[in-house]
Order: C-alpha cells, then sequence, then structure tokens
C-alpha cells in the first residue's frame, strides 16, 4: 500500500500491520491535516488553482526518483531489459486508470496531453465535406483543426445561457450530418458540468459522436464512462489526479477502437507486414494509438497519484470538493459577488466576475493565495478546490476579497 499510507486505520496484529483503505471506512475519518503533510507546497500557499495545475504529493515526486534510479543504476533482474520493465509497469498504469474511469484495460491508450488525445480523435475520424463538428463556446481545445478546416466540416457552437449550456440547443445543432458533439465535461472556465449520458443520447440518436475533454474532472469527481455511453475522452493528470506533465491519457470505448484510425504510425503499431524485427502488440485494442515510447517517467509517478487515490477513495475525495465548493459558492454570493458559474453546478471550480482580474490575482499571491484569473471569456476569477484544501483557505480568500484586494 506504499510506506506511508495516507487517511484510513492501521490496524496492528501480533504477525502483520495492514491498512484498511479510506472508502472502506465511515467517511467522517477523513482527516484533510494528515493529507495536508504530503504536500509541502500548502506550507506557504493558500492553494485554490488546481484546475490550473494540481500540487504534487511527496509521494509522487517518490515515483519520478524510483523511475531515475532504477535507471541510473540499471537494477535489473536476471533476462530483464530495461524497457521491457517500464512497458510491464505501463501496463499495470494502464488497468489502474480504466479502473478509476470505469472503462476496460483495452480502452485505454497514453498519450502525451488532453489535445494529443482529441487530435486522434478527430484525426481518425473519416470526416465528409458537409458534415458538421458541434461544441459549446467555452471549450479549452475547439474541435476545429487543420483536418477539419481541409475537409470544409462546418463548425457549430453553442453559445453559454447565464453560464450554463441548454441540452435543448445542443438537441437544435445536431442533425444527421453531425459526426462529432464535442464537450467538456467540466468547463475549465466557470465549472459548468455537463449530463454526459443526455449528451451522449442526443448525439447517438443522429449517428453522431461523442468526444469529451475531462481534465477538469477525472481525480475530483467519481467517473465512469461506459455508463455514461461517450465514445472517446481525452484526459491530462497534472491536476486533479496530481500526476506528470508531458504524460496523458485517451479512453476509446471498445466498439469504436476499430474504425477509428490511428493518425501515425511508429514502433509500436506498425502495420508494414514485411520483414519487421519488432513484435507489434496493440492489435484491436487503444494501444494501436500509441505510436512510440511513451514517457515512462510520467507512468511511474502517476502510478504513485493513482495509488494515493486509491487509498483516500474517489468518493471521499468528490465529497471533500463539493462541500468545499458549497462553502466557498455560500460565502461569494454573500459578498455579493456576480457568480459565472450556475448555482446548481456540482465541480470543484467556481468563477466570478471581477473587474481587473488578473491584476487582483496577481495581488492575492503576494498575500500567498493562488486562484486564476483571466481576460479570456469575460474577465473573472476562478478558484478551484481539491481534497486537500480546507474550508479555512476559502475564508482566507474571502477575508483578502474583503479588504478590496
Amino acid at each position: 500500500m506504499g510506506s506511508n499510507p495516507i487517511p484510513g486505520a492501521i490496524i496492528l496484529h501480533p504477525l502483520r500491520t495492514f491498512y484498511i483503505p479510506m472508502r472502506d471506512l465511515n467517511p467522517m475519518a477523513f482527516d484533510v491535516e494528515s493529507v495536508r503533510r504530503d504536500f509541502p507546497a500548502l506550507a506557504d500557499w493558500v492553494y485554490l488553482d488546481t484546475a490550473f495545475v494540481g500540487l504534487m504529493p511527496r509521494q509522487v515526486r517518490e515515483g519520478y526518483d524510483e523511475w531515475v534510479n532504477e535507471w541510473y543504476r540499471l537494477s535489473l533482474e536476471p533476462g530483464e531489459t530495461i524497457l521491457g520493465r517500464w512497458i510491464k509497469r505501463t501496463g499495470k498504469v494502464r488497468g489502474m486508470l480504466a479502473s478509476l474511469v470505469g472503462a476496460r484495460t483495452e480502452e485505454i491508450a497514453l498519450t502525451t496531453c488532453t489535445g494529443s488525445g482529441l487530435n486522434i480523435v478527430i484525426n481518425g475520424t473519416p470526416w465528409e465535406r458537409g458534415d458538421n463538428v458541434v461544441f459549446p463556446e467555452l471549450e479549452h481545445n475547439p474541435a476545429v483543426t487543420y483536418t477539419t478546416k481541409r475537409m470544409e466540416v462546418e463548425p457549430r457552437t453553442l453559445q453559454p445561457v447565464e453560464g450554463r449550456f441548454e441540452l435543448s440547443d445542443l438537441e437544435k445543432a445536431v442533425d444527421d450530418r453531425t459526426k462529432l458533439v464535442q464537450v467538456s465535461q467540466v468547463s475549465y472556465v466557470n465549472g459548468f458540468r455537463f449530463d454526459l449520458k443526455e449528451v451522449a443520447d442526443i448525439a447517438h440518436e443522429h449517428g453522431a459522436k461523442v468526444l469529451v475533454d475531462a481534465t477538469q474532472a477525472v481525480g475530483a469527481l467519481e467517473v465512469d464512462y461506459r455508463r455514461d455511453g461517450v465514445d472517446y475522452v481525452s484526459v491530462a493528470p497534472y491536476k486533479y489526479l496530481m500526476g506528470p506533465a508531458g504524460l496523458a491519457f485517451l479512453y476509446v470505448s471498445e466498439e469504436n477502437i476499430p474504425t477509428l484510425i490511428p493518425d501515425r504510425v511508429g514502433w509500436k503499431n506498425q502495420v508494414w507486414e514485411g520483414d519487421n524485427p519488432e513484435e507489434v502488440e496493440a492489435g484491436e485494442t487503444a494501444a494501436k494509438f500509441e505510436y512510440g515510447t511513451i514517457h515512462f517517467q510520467g507512468v511511474y509517478a502517476i502510478e504513485k497519484s493513482l495509488e494515493y487515490i486509491d487509498r483516500v477513495g474517489m468518493k471521499a475525495i468528490e465529497s471533500q470538493v463539493l462541500s468545499l465548493r458549497d462553502h466557498l459558492y455560500e460565502r461569494l454570493t454573500d459578498a455579493r459577488k456576480e457568480m459565472y458559474t450556475p448555482e446548481d453546478t456540482e465541480s470543484p471550480i467556481v468563477s466570478f466576475m471581477q473587474e481587473d482580474a488578473a491584476g487582483l490575482a496577481k495581488k492575492l499571491m503576494s498575500e500567498g493565495i493562488k486562484v486564476t484569473g483571466r481576460r479570456a471569456h469575460r474577465d473573472h476569477i476562478r478558484a478551484s478546490m481539491h481534497f486537500y484544501n480546507t474550508e479555512g483557505d476559502i475564508d482566507r480568500l474571502i477575508e483578502n476579497l474583503s479588504r478590496g484586494q
């Protein structure tokens, strides 16, 4: 379970000591102060900016160190190669990611970033002139690419109504020439959260596929993408998964793997059938979208973050995140802030309108408080919570806002 299990129960036995994961205990046992000791940055910061970059616990750093030391010292068993060890570790992590998001191991491909996964899907879709793609105006990576422009695919954007996107507007935009509906599960701008099952039902009624950017959801919220019925999900783990930058993953539902065409080839997914010294094992799994050497150091790091999350339990994490979200929303409305985030949205992000938001965010940093202030998509401050935050963090933010900072 790792060298220093986080909140749970340590059971002593005459012959051994064993650990019961947090998710198997009463949720009231969650001890955020114990968790916070694993995040050195919290000694200096009120950190409410996980939607930008998540904090790293010391266990994840240990994962990086483990990878470096294995290669540096070439710590191998007889008959083992360093690349073989890395690939074996990757298989384990692929299964852990699948379990986290309600998928099968064969449905997970490792990529480099959220945009990489989105481009794999867009480039691998068999577009025809006259097709269209539908997405909300506030997408971080809008589904307009060199590929869609070359194929003269029509982009159709959904406009927000009081910070939210209505399913009725989605129904009007989607027709029988829609090939792809792209949404963020949680908007990076104001935290609006789509009901993915309802989005999938609308899209599939017209034969369209659903592509989801879930970077602002996975690690903060319980998810199950097979249950939701979406086709593709791209995730970067350096936010709520507290994992590495430069390593990401793509979920491709089992039924879409045979028809989605890989947009590039390499030693891992060669299609050349001649004299080929490489043994290609991807076959008809999502691994066929991995064409070359991946960020193996990141694999070791994300393994540690996934173990950490498993020990705490996603149910406990989501409960903490949403409780903090409610507290912040209430404090901001009491302070008469103009809210950008819809009141009924359950997500880790809360945004409010603010003149000179970037300037205010810079001032808050001088007080040791980190949020995002941006001009794009209207001047606003975005605060984003994770399970290592407390109500005290939120109260510090509100106190500084009330002083006119």
